[in-house]
């Protein structure tokens, strides 16, 4: 990563990474835009994270909570110098490649994006979704959902209910599959995929 300050996904967390070997106030612009760019994705109310990967910009906090407060969003808390074990190795999602849609997906409609793809809507039959990264869906899946296309191992499709006749993750085809009937995770693990329950 290049960018001075990004968000990502962990755990369903949206956590703000600052990275370390720049000023404040760079950092502080940095962020101050990145928000901005992304302030369609929040709703009023909503909380994120911010990580720090040099522990002495933590100074920084009070004003990007006054920021924050410009879009009613709040700051649930901070991370220095290193994540907490459990944050570490866990399924993440970059935001700044994320395309994320609030809407129904209708039969014929076809979304596409290198990145990632989040959904907060249901994907209707003759609806195709196709990521280069991973997919999230808040919602009912019944259309064609294709995730890492450029063969990235390290991808996931996260669906409340797959109803799909298929499926594809980094070119491991899922044909009328008897999905479980509860929010599911797909994801790569050596040469196969699983499909696990989540609780959401």
């Amino acid at each position: 990563m290049d960018e001075l300050v990004y968000a990502k996904i962990i755990d369903g967390e949206i956590i703000f990474y600052f990275a370390k070997g720049h000023t404040q106030k760079d950092l502080f612009e940095s962020f101050k835009k990145e928000l901005v760019k992304m302030k369609s994705f929040f709703n009023i109310g909503d909380s994120f994270y911010v990580y720090f990967e040099d522990g002495s910009q933590y100074n920084l906090i009070n004003s990007i909570i006054k920021f924050a407060k410009n879009f009613d969003l709040n700051v649930a808390g901070a991370y220095f110098g290193k994540l907490p074990e459990g944050k570490v190795g866990n399924k993440e999602l970059t935001l700044s490649s994320t395309k994320i849609y609030r809407k129904h997906l209708r039969s014929g409609q076809v979304v596409q994006n290198p990145g990632d793809i989040i959904i907060f809507g249901n994907v209707n039959q003759g609806a195709e979704v196709n990521a280069g990264g991973s997919v999230i869906i808040f919602g009912k899946v019944f259309g064609t959902v294709r995730a890492g296309i450029t063969n990235k191992k390290n991808v996931f499709i996260i669906a409340y209910e797959m109803e799909s006749p298929l499926v594809e993750i980094a070119g491991i085809p899922f044909y009328n599959y008897e999905w479980p009937k509860t929010p599911i995770s797909i994801r790569v693990e050596g040469d196969k995929a699983l499909v696990e329950t989540l609780e959401l």
